[in-house]
């Protein structure tokens, strides 16, 4: 395991800087959503050319990367290498967007309690003002901190000083949309982010 995180982040180094230079726009929002919907599309060719590989995962199928690389450059990406720095850069985004808005929530309900340590109590989400509001954000703040844990802690440094002003606010008029895309029932099991709750 160790060595796939050694091949997929040393070649993230070179990628980030195109990756993380520039404010986040909309148009970026729309090639990453684009993408994540090009990977569910090509969800049974990649199911059948990893089963044939007979490969562990879709990032260790020559096949699959190959079919993975054409869906990202369909979506805008000049190769996967950026596309996965592009990634873990919106997970970091995604991810303050999920403290911004727990923490707002929280202290509309009068409770002063840090976003990570809030989302492990079921009595604060019950206590919310709004809870099932609450609920959801807890949910994605744990499915987007659930990737950065598998990022590599390098890129993740990386991406969380570069974030932008305006970055969360990108993030925030396309959240439904960034959400329902990751958590796509029809993406490959490795791509796709758990529906589950926060409490799973």
């Amino acid at each position: 395991m160790k060595k796939l995180l050694l091949l997929i982040c040393l070649p993230l180094l070179l990628a980030a800087c195109g990756a993380f230079s520039g404010a986040l726009s909309d148009a970026d929002v729309a090639r990453y959503i684009k993408a994540y919907d090009n990977f569910a599309a090509a969800a049974p060719e990649l199911n059948k050319l990893k089963s044939e590989d007979q490969a562990m995962s879709l990032l260790t199928c020559g096949p699959c990367l190959v079919r993975l690389e054409k869906a990202v450059q369909d979506a805008g990406y000049k190769d996967m290498k950026t596309f996965i720095a592009f990634d873990i850069r919106m997970h970091v985004t995604l991810r303050a967007w999920a403290y911004v808005a727990i923490t707002k929530l929280a202290g509309e309900s009068g409770q002063a309690v840090a976003a990570e340590d809030f989302c492990k109590i079921k009595e604060n989400i019950a206590r919310s003002k709004d809870a099932a509001e609450m609920k959801v954000h807890c949910t994605r703040l744990k499915s987007y901190t659930s990737f950065l844990d598998k990022a590599g802690a390098f890129a993740v440094k990386l991406a969380e000083k570069l974030l932008k002003d305006g970055d969360i606010d990108v993030v925030a008029r396309h959240i439904d949309a960034i959400s329902a895309a990751l958590s796509n029932e029809k993406l490959p099991a490795d791509l796709r982010h758990s529906g589950g709750g926060f409490d799973d």
